[in-house]
């Protein structure tokens, strides 16, 4: 049952019963009459239509408010399915969540509900799950309705090994509570609660969970496996040793959904998958890109890192897929902990990605800005999450946000657009799926230059501004460094630098990241200080504070070019 009144049974019966009668005509049919002709080379399904994917963890919209139903969630889904946006690959569980839709293979939502009920947002994501019970497929039949209404791709994205709600055990299944002793352990921290792929049974249990689902849902137009969600699938140093046990599930996957697209007559399901930044950190984790680009598993692969990045390798993804495989730069709208994109920075991650060749982009997690948006206090009677201007909290004008889903997908629609490239953002790189990025010097250490790498394409000449800022974090007062800039040394004394200090540092009082003390330096640049393409910043301690220890750090460096 699934909490409901309704079995499995009833539900599959149902969902075909409304299609055989006519009264729902499948979405593939109509995709069909609609992009005849537009598959690509060797692929028997229809292209998308835009390059750009939007991804949503499914939950967002769950948690905003109480009572939510159908024209609530055609609300949030119209919200980003925009013109410019070519699919949506929204989050249907993972293998240890429990379900919003009927299972034999997991445990429905409807049988951990009790333990849930001093837990107040996951007691209301119930409830509302309940309010589509009536609706044919329920939650998530409703959402692959309305998109596909909006004339967009629906795939269902399967997070592969999730760490969220790892130590609620009310947010599990029973394969993951009578399979404890499978997780991957102490080595890999909070990511430890992952279940170790080594298993046969845990593979199963994940393959079992997709084919039930595209069972149950035959109108998706792909699967997702979602590999990021979290990268960590074997013990530390098995990797690349037990890749081939991953690729052969993925094999499994992907004949099944083929067997399925056969027996019904259908175009045949995408199949995608997000992976880490590098082919050689995917396949430290299990993940052989170049053997499933060789056999032609995947429709696309999207890489990145957890958190924003705007320096994605995409020739080292060209150089290793012989096939073709077309690489999205996976994109997150969140720099920091706490920190969300804007218009301008969404712009530059992805002018950035298109010039430095990927073939589209893969928007992770967009609408958590309305996790954000819904912390914003509101009257009694209004369930939505308009857009806000929030630069009073220190967070973006959310109110322009969405303009650049209609951009995205298109350099020509980027150039010449104001923007602000972020790089060097974090200094975390703890797990493998951080972004890599970082410059410091070691104060115990004969001393080097801090040196950060970073690219840009765009046409400066054209910029009525560009400026340039970071941070040299961990220094006192009292020390001084030499700025160059693509070999070229910058000027203390020129009047277009300015240096500030932040004696006290950053804690989370104002910020949500916390620095040491830093300064800040502002430049005015030329268009001639900059090269097209890749700029090196380098920064020469002349003078330190003989009796102190630790790092200094070169952080948060942002470029700014306005057109307008």
């Amino acid at each position: 049952m699934n909490g409901s009144g309704h079995s499995r049974r009833d539900f599959l019966q149902r969902s075909a019963g409304m299609v055989a009668a006519g009264s729902v005509v499948p979405y593939w049919q109509i995709a069909q009459g609609a992009e005849a002709g537009s598959a690509g080379p060797g692929r028997k399904h229809a292209a998308l239509r835009s390059n750009l994917v939007v991804n949503d963890d499914g939950y967002v919209f769950l948690f905003f408010n109480d009572n939510l139903r159908k024209e609530d969630l055609r609300r949030h889904l119209q919200s980003y399915c925009r013109e410019g946006v070519g699919a949506v690959a929204y989050c249907v569980g993972d293998m240890s969540w429990p379900t919003f839709y009927p299972t034999q293979v997991g445990v429905p939502w409807s049988a951990v509900r009790g333990d849930a009920k001093s837990n107040l947002k996951m007691s209301r994501s119930y409830r509302n799950v309940e309010n589509f019970a009536s609706e044919s497929g329920g939650y998530f039949g409703t959402v692959f309705d309305i998109i596909h209404g909006f004339g967009k791709k629906a795939v269902a994205s399967f997070r592969m090994n999730d760490a969220h709600f790892t130590t609620d055990l009310s947010a599990h299944s029973e394969l993951w509570k009578q399979h404890a002793k499978l997780r991957l352990g102490n080595p890999y921290g909070h990511y430890g609660n992952c279940l170790n792929y080594e298993f046969d049974i845990v593979r199963s249990h994940f393959q079992a969970m997709v084919k039930e689902f595209v069972e149950l849902y035959p109108e998706i137009d792909g699967i997702e496996l979602d590999a990021m969600r979290s990268p960590f699938f074997f013990p530390p140093g098995k990797g690349k040793q037990h890749a081939p046990l991953l690729t052969e599930m993925i094999r499994d996957i992907k004949a099944t959904l083929r067997a399925q697209a056969k027996r019904l007559k259908r175009p045949e399901y995408l199949l995608t998958t997000n992976v880490p930044l590098t082919p050689e950190l995917a396949l430290s984790c299990g993940l052989d890109v170049a053997t499933w680009d060789a056999e032609e598993l995947f429709d696309y692969v999207s890489v990145g890192t957890y958190q924003a990045y705007m320096n994605h390798p995409m020739q080292q993804w060209k150089e290793i897929l012989k096939r073709g495989t077309p690489v999205y730069a996976y994109l997150e709208g969140s720099p920091q902990t706490g920190q969300y994109y804007g218009l301008e920075e969404y712009r530059a991650a992805a002018a950035n990605a298109h010039a430095s060749g990927a073939d589209g982009i893969y928007l992770f997690n967009y609408p958590c800005l309305f996790e954000l948006l819904s912390q914003v206090p509101r009257r009694l009677e209004n369930a939505g999450v308009e857009p806000l201007d929030l630069r009073y909290l220190g967070q973006p004008d959310l109110t322009t946000v969405a303009q650049v889903l209609d951009e995205m997908a298109r350099p020509d629609l980027l150039q010449h657009k104001d923007k602000h490239f972020l790089f060097y953002w974090s200094k975390d790189i703890g797990y493998r799926h951080n972004a890599p990025d970082v410059a410091f010097v070691d104060r115990g250490h004969k001393q080097t230059n801090l040196k950060a790498v970073f690219r840009c394409y765009e046409d400066y000449d054209r910029a009525k501004k560009i400026a340039l800022r970071f941070k040299i974090e961990n220094v006192a007062r009292t020390e001084q460094f030499e700025v160059t800039l693509n070999g070229r040394r910058i000027d203390p004394q020129d009047q277009s630098q300015s240096i500030l200090y932040a004696s006290n540092g950053r804690d989370t009082r104002i910020h949500t990241v916390n620095l040491g003390p830093y300064f800040c330096y502002d430049l005015s640049l030329k268009p001639g200080q900059l090269e097209k393409g890749e700029n090196t910043l380098q920064i020469k301690p002349t003078r330190l504070e003989a009796d102190l220890v630790g790092k200094i750090h070169l952080v948060e460096i942002e470029l700014t070019l306005q057109f307008g």
